[in-house]
């Protein structure tokens, strides 16, 4: 029965289906794991997933091998994976994973594992992660590299790299590749250090390597190139320069050949750059050395000779000429006894043998050779082997001796003159052993100084002569001629045989005399020149005290202006002294340039006329300030051949005159003004004051008259009041007779201004219980002029008033002295002082005084302090013009 089959049959039938599909499915899977597990142990390829979520790890076992373990004894994990990384790299890896999973970066990465027996092994490791519809990372999975073998290869060609970088940089070798189709081109970087480049400063480049060549290389260099690359030549071989970093050219050697490529091209020049600049410099230097060599020999002051096989083939032009010829060839191929005397051949031959067998390196004498003419010449002959192009040969050298020979006579003439000299000189002159001391010979005038016997002279130590002077001076003395060296001037004071002392200069050299050394020792007898020179010191010193007691300025001058010579005069006049004075010029001490250039003026004019110059009057500024007038008279001192030499000058001070002068016409000055005055004066008082004072009189007089007519009891009231009136009237027109008599006898008569400052100050002291005293310098009231007297009596009056009435003082002073440079005014009390400052402005008085100080040209100043005192100076310089000589 062909039904329907029942629903149990067909499931069972596709269930079977399914499970042969199953099957078959398995056995590829089976077999592609398997194929899988063998690739991935062949190319040391691991597999791995990692669940996030569970922490679940699953590994190939490729992948436990690579880590060293058993696929099924352990399960690997995470925490697993990261003990089995190196230490070092830990931290390197799980920031890669961090990045990975927070999806800033793909999980590729080099690290180091350790195994379990401790190799280290180097994993590359790559990875994807896998993320859920959210984003969130839920599984990653990757693969493991084994690239230990890898990177131990890739760390072995970079130390051989390194290897032959080192290797080329310690030989100087840089390299370079040229493809000579496209025109690219490698520049080592050793190639760019021996330029001083780095490697980043030059581009690889034909054009680099072409602007580097020197501009007188380059057309050859690059001629030579392309001929080479046309050629197709197999070597290429090059010298030029290249420009250096520091501007500097350096010689490089290029070699290169052709590079055969695979397809059998040749478009490849391999080549390397080597630096001989020291190799140049070198081989110039050899150069320049056998120039000089060449150049010596040809320029020698000796004659060269060569001669090869008997025969000259050398001769230097100096040779030429010693033996006539005027040039070397006409000498070359002749035989070496041409040139010898007939006397010398036998020996020469016999040297000449010697030499060339090498017995003998070196052989010298004194030969006579001929010239060409048949004279002879003496000559010094050397002789040594040499080899001349690959032959025995002997070079001479020969020195004319002539000079020698004839220096040699004239040396025996000039000791025997010497030996004459020795024994007739006037000095003492001793020749002593250096070691001994013991006199090997003396000349007739040492002998006749120390002994008279030749035997006591030769037993005669030099150091026991007889030195006179001090302990120090004999053992000074006795050291320095056991000394070895030259002895110079030193004096001593010997004792003459017969008993004289006198001093010695002595001078001594040490030579050398039968093979010792000696001393020659030469006295010069000084004792009349000292004598001299201490009587011309004796006469010096006292020119010096002359000059210098002298108040006139005495001094020299040189060309230049320098003092060379001055008195203690003008060195006081510049505040310093005669030692410092000397070689400064006037410039160096007197600031007022129109005084020094008229004193170098007058000095000029001597030296150029040489005549004497007088100067009537110059004017002068001393260290002080002061100014002085001076009358010079300047003289030219020349020298023995009418040259000149320094200018000689005397100058008589006259400030002390010309103030005399100038205050005699400022005293006529006054006297006129005074005569003036008193005429005006005496016509006032006599034409207005008097004359309405008389006038006055008359009035009175005439009331008089009339009041007798009143009555008699008002007559006598008003008569005595009027007569007593016209008496009081007639006292003043008295006292104006009186002071217009004075004032006239004042004028003509001088005032004596002395007594009257002593009267002025007992009478204003006199009723008063202070103590008053007067010091008064009865020479200087003489000097001042009216005017000057008049500002002093004020000042003193001013002074004196305010201490009377103000000091409460016990003791007043009043002084008027004469220093040096000036007059000074004091006037001292010790009474309760006052502060200056806190009476400025209050009354006339200071200020009154100030005033007079100023027009009397002086110096004013008042010194006080509380309950100290007070002391009003005035100081007057003498060269004011209201002082009068």
């Amino acid at each position: 029965m062909n039904g329907p089959l029942p629903l149990v049959d067909v499931l069972r039938q596709q269930v079977a289906h399914l499970v042969r599909e199953q099957a078959e499915r398995d056995t590829v899977l089976h077999e592609r794991t398997r194929h899988l597990r063998v690739a991935q142990a062949l190319a040391h390829l691991g597999s791995w997933e990692w669940e996030i979520e569970g922490g679940a790890v699953r590994c190939s076992s490729e992948l436990y091998r690579i880590f060293g373990r058993e696929s099924g004894a352990e399960q690997l994990t995470f925490d697993g994976f990261i003990t089995a990384v190196f230490p070092e790299d830990r931290d390197r890896v799980l920031a890669s994973i961090n990045q990975a999973l927070g999806g800033r970066a793909s999980y590729d990465v080099e690290y180091r594992i350790v195994r379990p027996n401790g190799e280290v092994r180097t994993i590359h490791s790559c990875a994807e992660v896998l993320r859920d519809d959210n984003g969130k990372p839920c599984r990653m999975s990757g693969s493991v590299l084994d690239i230990t073998d890898r990177t131990r290869i890739a760390e072995t060609l970079r130390s051989s790299q390194d290897k032959l970088r080192q290797a080329l940089q310690a030989s100087g070798i840089g390299l370079w590749d040229w493809n000579t189709h496209t025109n690219e081109m490698v520049l080592s970087e050793e190639w760019k250090r021996q330029l001083g480049y780095d490697k980043a400063e030059l581009s690889d480049s034909f054009e680099t390597w072409e602007g580097l060549l020197h501009p007188d290389d380059h057309d050859r260099v690059v001629v030579c190139l392309q001929d080479a690359v046309c050629k197709r030549q197999d070597e290429y071989r090059q010298e030029y320069r290249l420009r250096h970093k520091d501007g500097t050219y350096r010689w490089i050697e290029s070699r290169a050949a052709l590079v055969t490529e695979a397809d059998g091209r040749q478009i490849r020049f391999l080549g390397s750059h080597m630096d001989i600049t020291d190799r140049k410099r070198m081989e110039q230097a050899v150069r320049e050395s056998e120039d000089r060599y060449r150049t010596l020999v040809d320029l020698s002051p000796s004659g060269v000779f060569v001669f090869c096989e008997g025969r000259a083939v050398y001769v230097n032009h100096r040779g030429a000429l010693l033996l006539g010829a005027s040039d070397p060839p006409e000498l070359l191929g002749r035989s070496m006894f041409e040139f010898l005397h007939p006397d010398y051949h036998h020996d020469v031959h016999e040297h000449a043998h010697r030499v060339l067998a090498g017995n003998g390196s070196v052989h010298s004498a004194e030969r006579t050779y001929l010239r060409k003419d048949g004279t002879s010449i003496p000559v010094q002959m050397e002789a040594a082997r040499i080899v001349w192009n690959g032959t025995p040969a002997i070079i001479v050298l020969i020195s004319d001796v002539t000079e020698r020979k004839q220096a040699e006579e004239a040396l025996r003439a000039s000791e025997e003159r010497f030996a004459k000299a020795f024994k007739t000189s006037p000095h003492p002159i001793l020749i002593s052993e250096i070691d001994t001391g013991r006199l090997v010979e003396v000349n007739d005038a040492a002998s006749r100084l120390l002994c008279h016997h030749t035997e006591e002279r030769e037993s005669q130590i030099v150091s026991e002569l007889e030195v006179l002077g001090s302990a120090e001076e004999q053992v000074r003395f006795r050291e320095r001629m056991r000394e070895v060296g030259p002895l110079r001037n030193m004096e001593v004071s010997l004792r003459a045989s017969n008993g004289d002392i006198r001093r010695f200069l002595l001078s001594s050299e040490v030579i050398e005399l039968n093979g010792k050394p000696c001393r020659v020792t030469v006295g010069d007898d000084v004792t009349d020149r000292k004598r001299a020179e201490d009587e011309l010191r004796r006469s010096h010193g006292l020119l010096r005290q002359v000059i210098d007691g002298s108040p006139n300025f005495i001094f020299a001058k040189d060309s230049e202006g320098r003092f060379t010579m001055a008195n203690k005069a003008v060195a006081d006049c510049y505040g310093t002294t005669v030692h410092d004075l000397i070689g400064q010029t006037d410039a160096d001490f007197n600031p007022h340039w129109d005084e020094v250039e008229f004193s170098r003026e007058k000095d000029l004019e001597v030296m150029t006329s040489l005549q004497e110059c007088f100067v009537a009057e110059e004017k002068f500024t001393d260290w002080s300030g002061a100014t002085r007038w001076l009358q010079t008279i300047k003289r030219p001192i020349v020298d023995d051949q009418g040259c000149f030499h320094m200018v000689l000058g005397s100058a008589t001070d006259i400030t002390e005159r010309k103030r005399m002068e100038e205050t005699l016409l400022q005293h006529e000055r006054d006297l006129n003004a005074a005569l003036q005055d008193r005429e005006r004066i005496s016509q006032d008082l006599h034409d207005d004051i008097l004359q309405s004072v008389y006038a006055a009189g008359l009035g009175l007089e005439a009331c008089r008259s009339m009041m007798k007519r009143q009555p008699e009891l008002t007559t006598d009231h008003f008569m005595a009041t009027l007569e007593q009136a016209i008496e009081q009237l007639n006292q003043v027109i008295a006292k104006i007779r009186n002071f217009i008599s004075g004032l006239e006898a004042r004028v003509i008569h001088g005032v004596d201004f002395i007594e009257d400052l002593r009267t002025m100050v007992q009478t204003m002291c006199r009723a008063s219980p202070i103590q008053c005293r007067v010091r008064i310098d009865d020479r200087v009231g003489q000097y001042f002029s009216p005017e000057l007297a008049v500002h002093l009596i004020n000042i003193v009056r001013e002074a004196l008033s305010n201490a009377l009435r103000h000091s409460h003082a016990t003791r007043i002073t009043v002084s008027l002295r004469q220093f040096l440079g000036s007059v000074r005014l004091t006037v001292t009390d010790n009474g309760i002082g006052f502060n200056p400052k806190s009476v400025q402005g209050v009354g006339h008085g200071l200020e009154n005084m100030t005033a007079r100080a100023h027009k009397a040209g002086g110096v004013f100043a008042v010194r006080s302090e509380p309950h100290c005192g007070t002391r009003v100076l005035l100081d007057l310089p003498k060269d004011s013009p209201n002082y009068s000589n």
